[in-house]
């Protein structure tokens, strides 16, 4: 009986790790096909990613996924644990996925496993060290790895990188939904944060940067020079004005919302010149610059409210997309999405719109600021 593999990403940009991660995933979990969930417009740094969804969805499919779908911008804009959540939410509504396959800095599989069976059934002792770190000054992120090594001895320095962290959320996630499918991690085996790189292997951010600086990048990743480019500084004048011109009683129910800090972005907003100028002003030990983006964004695209996933939004589909599309129309309950235009009324797709619309704003290319992309793009489908 054939397997699936499913990876949660955000290809910003898709670059050689990637691909020897779908390779070593179908590898080690023996399946025949993998289902990418992807960031859409919006990653989880809080800005549009670098190209287009549709185009990194092709981008992926071309280089071995065989299904993309949409991570919706509510979850994508959220910090890990709720990433996490509604990126293994959506593959298990799916009813194909066997394996959940993500990178991290350890292959202790077990030892993600106990942390992350205590973030999805927290202790009272957990909990309470978390809220004290919190009151102490101390941003969310840094309380949980706090409260995590108090609680489980965790002695490592390094356990707690941003890739084992998202580990962890995964496989909580997996058992806060009781899900069958199964956790799998393969070990990074260099740190490719550096620019430069003797394997082929270096970070996304890396390649951003090699892109940005005009560097040669394409041994690390494919060519994106005929792509347009989307940066956040692009919008700065809109993100200001909003900003200036917010309510802060208005923002109080926006995700990532927390007591005083709607106040603190408004005033900042009056004095930047600049998106950056105003996420640095922000940013404290307690509020993160990621953190800062993040609420901005939702803020923005009026991102709020408690939502399950609802619909299966389609970016690519590969040879054995087809054959994966027949079996997920047979057992999961949600609509799949092809096209904008058929798909009814609802509030978290209404999000992906705008979403998208905004980092259209973003464009390089002032032709491509239009609007209602959603409606005028269809998925790639590989015809190789």
């Amino acid at each position: 009986m054939s397997k699936t593999v499913g990876i949660v990403c955000e290809y910003n940009p898709f670059h050689n790790g990637h691909r020897y991660h779908i390779e070593k995933a179908k590898e080690i979990s023996g399946a025949d096909s993998c289902i990418c969930i992807m960031s859409g417009s919006m990653v989880q740094r809080g800005e549009p990613a670098i190209y287009d969804k549709w185009q990194r969805a092709k981008i992926a499919i071309d280089h071995g996924a065989d299904l993309v779908i949409e991570l919706p911008a509510y979850y994508a804009l959220q910090s890990a644990d709720n990433f996490a959540y509604g990126a293994v939410a959506s593959l298990n509504s799916l009813g194909v996925v066997d394996y959940l396959c993500f990178g991290a800095e350890t292959d202790d599989l077990e030892l993600l496993t106990k942390a992350a069976s205590l973030m999805a059934n927290p202790t009272e002792e957990y909990q309470s060290t978390i809220r004290a770190k919190i009151d102490s000054g101390s941003s969310y992120p840094q309380a949980c790895e706090y409260a995590l090594r108090k609680c489980i001895d965790i002695t490592q320095n390094e356990f707690f990188s941003p890739n084992n962290t998202l580990g962890i959320c995964y496989i909580a996630a997996l058992k806060k939904l009781s899900s069958a499918i199964k956790p799998l991690c393969i070990k990074r085996a260099n740190d490719y944060h550096s620019l430069a790189s003797s394997d082929g292997f270096v970070s996304a951010s890396a390649i951003r940067a090699m892109i940005a600086s005009g560097n040669d990048y394409k041994s690390f990743a494919p060519d994106y020079s005929s792509l347009t480019s989307y940066s956040l500084s692009n919008a700065d004048s809109y993100i200001l004005g909003f900003f200036r011109n917010a309510d802060a009683q208005s923002l109080t129910d926006i995700k990532g919302y927390e007591e005083g800090l709607a106040n603190r972005v408004i005033s900042a907003a009056k004095k930047a010149c600049t998106s950056d100028e105003l996420f640095n002003m922000c940013t404290t030990k307690r509020y993160t610059m990621h953190r800062i983006r993040r609420f901005c964004a939702c803020a923005m695209l009026g991102i709020r409210g408690e939502h399950e996933p609802s619909y299966v939004r389609i970016l690519g589909l590969g040879k054995k997309g087809s054959v994966l599309i027949k079996d997920i129309k047979k057992l999961c309950a949600l609509p799949i999405v092809t096209k904008a235009a058929d798909f009814g009324a609802n509030a978290m797709y209404d999000m992906d719109i705008r979403a998208t619309d905004f980092a259209a704003l973003c464009a390089d290319d002032t032709a491509e600021r239009y609007s209602g992309k959603d409606f005028l793009k269809s998925p790639y489908i590989d015809k190789r």
